[in-house]
């Protein structure tokens, strides 16, 4: 079952280079040259390979500087999302679907842990958290002061051929949600982390899970920001939807000790 689905068919290209960070050029099927919209602020390393098959969305909206936004690329390890902006999308149709009781079969045999979130009865997106923070979601009841807090990261970098890490260039915005989360978390709230991976739809769950890591090799810092947060509470979880041209389902979801 597709939990996000593209409103709009997506077009098959070819991948040719990256520049500005926002820019990306392709190739399509008549060989016509398209600079299309990035919407990825990240390193994108170990994505960016010329001529992999790509695949882009018309946004439908003359007016639009860069009518295209980049959305997949088929690499060595299958489909990866490269527009960070759908992890967003995708948890927060996913919620919508708990939060309104939909327990669907598709979500529970993918390991989603209902009995940790069916406490919650309202959920937003985009919260302030304090006058410095908003994190991405949201959950709350009406009979309790104490909310659950939720911060999605957006996977995309592969190590090695058996590693996927987060993050691809040092984040000082990572740093400080990680350090507000601990926060929540001290103040009695509930904090989550949730790294959804998108990439590897070739890979079974089970060897994504085992392969992924904190990069501290490029942020030692995170790391360790990471590392005090699941001490003192934070809960972590990496989550790895089905990535395709038509849209994202869960495949599965994992607790991370």
């Amino acid at each position: 079952m597709e939990i996000l689905s593209y409103q709009n068919s997506l077009e098959e290209v070819s991948f040719l280079s990256r520049y500005k960070r926002f820019f990306v050029d392709v190739k399509d099927s008549d060989g016509n040259l398209k600079t299309v919209h990035c919407a990825n602020s990240g390193s994108m390393k170990s994505c960016l390979i010329e001529n992999s098959k790509a695949y882009i969305l018309d946004s439908k909206n003359s007016e639009r500087k860069l009518q295209y936004s980049l959305e997949l690329l088929y690499l060595e390890d299958g489909f990866a999302c490269l527009n960070t902006s759908r992890a967003n999308h995708f948890i927060n149709e996913l919620f919508s679907k708990i939060i309104a009781n939909e327990k669907n079969e598709d979500i529970v045999k993918a390991g989603f842990p209902y009995d940790l979130f069916c406490q919650w009865d309202n959920f937003k997106k985009e919260v302030k958290f304090n006058s410095k923070t908003r994190f991405d979601f949201c959950l709350s009841a009406m009979e309790q002061k104490r909310k659950c807090w939720i911060e999605v990261k957006s996977v995309s970098l592969k190590l090695s051929e058996d590693t996927w890490a987060f993050p691809d260039a040092v984040t000082e915005r990572g740093q400080k949600h990680l350090q507000e989360l601990m926060l929540a978390k001290s103040n009695g709230d509930d904090s989550w982390l949730f790294f959804v991976l998108m990439r590897g739809s070739l890979i079974e769950p089970v060897i994504l899970k085992n392969g992924f890591r904190i990069a501290h090799e490029i942020d030692p810092k995170y790391s360790k920001l990471l590392t005090h947060a699941k001490k003192i509470g934070v809960k972590i979880a990496l989550i790895i939807p089905g990535i395709s041209p038509s849209g994202f389902s869960l495949r599965k979801f994992y607790l991370l000790d």
